[in-house]
């Protein structure tokens, strides 16, 4: 008598209990906010880096340095604020410095990198379009101090009141609102990292 086949046995599937689910979620958030923080600390450690020297190098200028006809203080002033926005622009760009591989010292010290969406090194020009807002209050700063470099104290305050404080309260908004995208945008990426195509994660 010729064989008879059996039916192919389908594998079962065996979905997973609700129990499981929740704990798979939980892992998920609690990795997720595990990675918010460590953005939060590498952030300040990079900004305390780049703000503090800068202020702290701006100081003496008031004391040492001429103030008329030419404010050369308030120039000094510019120039450094300008090249500290110029530095948290391109801070995550590729670069070798020591044990710094493609990382600022910060986010090196929270153990994450900045990779676009393939998980390859950002350039320039993503890093500059990611730190565009962090910049802000740096380039403000230099505005501030750059409206003082000729002193002629009618127009240096009208320009204080009228371009700098709209400036600066833009720029806070704008941070508040990189903040709640970390917690709220897709895969906690902010406004930044949505304009450059990057993201931040576990090295």
């Amino acid at each position: 008598m010729p064989e008879v086949k059996k039916p192919a046995v389908k594998p079962e599937i065996k979905m997973p209990s609700p129990e499981e689910v929740k704990k798979k979620l939980a892992e998920v958030d609690s990795f997720l906010q595990k990675l918010i923080f460590k953005r939060f600390i590498g952030t300040f450690i990079d900004m305390v880096m780049i703000t503090v020297p800068a202020i702290i190098i701006t100081l003496p200028a008031f004391f040492l340095l001429p103030q008329k006809p030419v404010n050369l203080a308030a120039l000094f002033n510019f120039l450094v604020f300008l090249a500290a926005g110029a530095i948290m622009l391109i801070k995550d760009m590729p670069f070798q410095l020591g044990p710094l591989e493609g990382q600022t010292p910060g986010k090196k010290a929270m153990n994450i990198r900045v990779t676009d969406l393939t998980g390859r090194p950002i350039t320039m020009i993503m890093s500059i379009r990611r730190n565009i807002i962090p910049a802000l209050p740096l380039l403000v700063s230099a505005v501030s101090a750059g409206i003082y470099i000729i002193p002629i104290p009618v127009i240096s305050e009208l320009a204080s009141i009228f371009i700098v404080l709209p400036l600066f309260l833009v720029s806070l908004a704008a941070n508040l609102f990189e903040i709640y995208k970390i917690h709220t945008g897709d895969q906690n990426r902010r406004w930044g990292d949505t304009f450059a195509g990057t993201m931040v994660k576990h090295d």
